[in-house]
């Protein structure tokens, strides 16, 4: 007897397509940045590196599930859930849960001038907090779903599914949301500088925006056409767009480097490590915060050697 499934197996294959394509693009970003940022402190390349690998792990078990239904088991339709496909989804979701908390640590640095229990750092913890709940309700919904065996009886799981879901929406948005906000107040009376904080804050827009989506489409597709993969369009690129979101950040701050050299000559000199927008006044604030072009401990002395705070967005 037909399933409701059956009619959409298309949709495996072209999610399977989708989160190729990008997976290819996420090993290109990734030698690009060991070949362009040696010097990178080793907690960013080692994220880096984690991130490639439940990448991989994700996109290898993806496949090894397709193969097994659809050259295997050829001309048999396959209902079951099997090992690879929790394997996958559990990768998926622990890459995810990476990046969330990159992000979170690399905001909590360009704030943490601030007081403990500001409404900055309430933020912060918020987005901790998201980050926690959406990689636990992952962990759950994998094991729930190994044990139920069957893609039929997905809908037993909606409602961790959901939580998992719009956790990580929440977080996502709550992560660019306070990107936005504090680059914002950064602003100065320079047009230059001005210029380079919309420039910061259209990126946080662009990294945030597609994975928000991401987990946007497959809570929706998942609570919308239940026992069909359509959700499979939200799920399966999810984790390959955090990838993609963190590489693009840490390799695009060269260039954004570059134009800061060439509209302000040696503001890169000034040794940021014990400044805050708190010390200067209105017009020094918006020099000081293009600092959010970058991850890392960063500003030059006169022997070359890095020194200061360089962090943000």
């Amino acid at each position: 007897m037909a399933s409701p499934l059956d009619s959409t197996y298309g949709v495996w294959l072209v999610s399977l397509f989708l989160e190729t394509i990008l997976y290819g693009m996420g090993v290109l970003q990734t030698w690009i940045y060991f070949a362009a940022r040696p010097t990178d402190m080793l907690s960013v390349k080692w994220t880096v590196l984690v991130v490639l690998a439940l990448e991989t792990i994700q996109i290898v078990f993806f496949f090894r599930s397709s193969y097994f239904r659809f050259v295997e088991r050829f001309g048999e339709l396959q209902l079951d859930l099997v090992w690879a496909d929790s394997l996958q989804l559990l990768a998926a979701y622990l890459s995810a849960f990476v990046v969330q908390i990159y992000f979170a640590t690399r905001i909590h640095q360009l704030t943490k001038a601030r007081t403990k229990f500001s409404l900055s750092a309430f933020g912060i913890y918020a987005i901790l907090l998201l980050a926690v709940v959406q990689i636990v309700a992952g962990v759950i919904q994998t094991i729930w779903s190994y044990e139920l065996r069957s893609f039929l009886k997905l809908d037993d799981t909606k409602a961790i599914t959901t939580l998992q879901a719009a956790a990580s929406l929440a977080c996502d948005l709550l992560i660019t949301t306070y990107l936005c906000l504090f680059l914002n107040t950064q602003k100065g009376e320079m047009m230059k500088t001005n210029t380079m904080m919309d420039m910061l804050i259209r990126d946080a827009i662009n990294r945030g925006v597609l994975t928000a989506l991401s987990s946007g489409v497959n809570m929706v597709l998942f609570l919308a056409l239940p026992n069909t993969f359509w959700f499979f369009l939200g799920l399966a690129p999810s984790s390959k767009l955090y990838m993609n979101s963190l590489l693009a950040t840490l390799n695009t701050r060269q260039h954004l480097r570059d134009k800061l050299s060439a509209s302000d000559k040696g503001w890169n000199s000034i040794p940021m490590a014990t400044i805050t927008s708190g010390d200067m006044p209105k017009k020094m604030q918006g020099r000081a915060s293009i600092a959010a072009v970058d991850f890392e401990m960063a500003s030059v002395d006169m022997n070359g050697k890095r020194e200061g705070l360089l962090v943000c967005a």
